[in-house]
């Protein structure tokens, strides 16, 4: 009797252990599966900040870039400028699209920032429009706004740009420009 008593404990025992290996196998897995779906989560996350702030900084850079050039050549004439000033208020609207997209997706500071990116944007706009419409291009005034607005646009791009790579902790090697 004392053989088979013993015999029934050790299954029992073995009964035991193999359900408590299997509980802590189960436990240890899920943990790990929730660890690995909250990487890549944040990960995700990562990437989509990271292509609407490259978003909005292209669209800026597009828009800018059209404008520069109208802006240097209305001091030719001010016919030579309206090709790419048209360039420039036909990519407007990707520049408040891209915005959009920030507003949405990033943190309170980025959208900030990037209402502020396009704001001094639309000054330019606004500058590069004064600017056209001036009796004199050597006029001081518009030369000096026109100036400020370019400034502005390039203060905010930079802030913009310090911002995102501190929230996407992008380090200095790394570039968004």
């Amino acid at each position: 009797m004392d053989q088979g008593l013993a015999a029934v404990f050790g299954a029992a025992v073995g009964v035991i252990g193999s359900a408590m290996t299997g509980v802590l196998t189960w436990a240890v897995t899920r943990t790990q599966l929730r660890t690995q779906l909250q990487a890549d989560l944040q990960r995700w996350k990562w990437e989509v900040r990271r292509e609407t702030y490259l978003g909005l900084l292209n669209a800026v850079r597009a828009a800018r870039g059209a404008l520069a050039a109208a802006l240097d050549e209305f001091e030719i004439s001010r016919e030579d400028g309206q090709p790419h000033m048209a360039e420039a208020w036909r990519l407007q609207p990707s520049v408040e699209v891209a915005r959009s997209a920030v507003l949405l997706e990033g943190p309170a500071e980025m959208a900030a920032l990037a209402t502020d990116l396009a704001e001094a944007l639309f000054g330019l706009f606004g500058s590069a429009y004064s600017w056209r419409q001036g009796s004199s291009f050597d006029d001081p005034d518009l030369t000096t706004a026109n100036r400020q607005a370019r400034d502005r646009l390039v203060s905010a791009e930079k802030a913009f740009i310090a911002a995102a790579q501190r929230h996407l902790d992008i380090g200095s090697s790394s570039r968004l420009l």
